[in-house]
């Protein structure tokens, strides 16, 4: 009996912890903005597509551009003990992020890539 006691005292309190540390829409935001940052950086300086002042300039004004839009498409779907975080693309709804344990888990270099080079008008090499 004491050890049926102790394992829904344990459940309880890993449910309660889960529900406590679910993370947020800013850190699923700050989390994708992050990897689209990173994208961005490494496509600039791989193909030296402008000289140094012009590729600050085009880096800060791709990641702005990419920051309207996540704020503006990105859907939270809060479960109890974690959440999912969605971009609608393509008129389809991309799993981009998963929140448990107050760290958010983004998706991969290579897909963010995948996804702005079909979004964006000009293609990178």
């Amino acid at each position: 009996m004491k050890k049926f006691l102790f394992l829904i005292l344990f459940i309880v309190a890993v449910g309660i912890l889960l529900i406590s540390t679910c993370p947020d829409r800013k850190a699923h935001h700050d989390a994708i903005k992050g990897v689209v940052s990173e994208v961005v950086n490494s496509e600039v300086n791989q193909n030296n597509i402008f000289s140094t002042g012009l590729a600050s300039i085009s880096t800060i004004l791709t990641v702005n551009l990419a920051d309207t839009y996540i704020k503006s498409n990105l859907i939270i779907r809060d479960h109890t003990f974690y959440n999912v975080g969605y971009i609608n693309y393509k008129d389809d709804f991309r799993m981009v992020s998963f929140g448990i344990l107050n760290h958010v888990f983004t998706i991969d270099q290579e897909t963010a890539r995948q996804i702005m080079k079909e979004k964006q008008s000009f293609p990178f090499k």
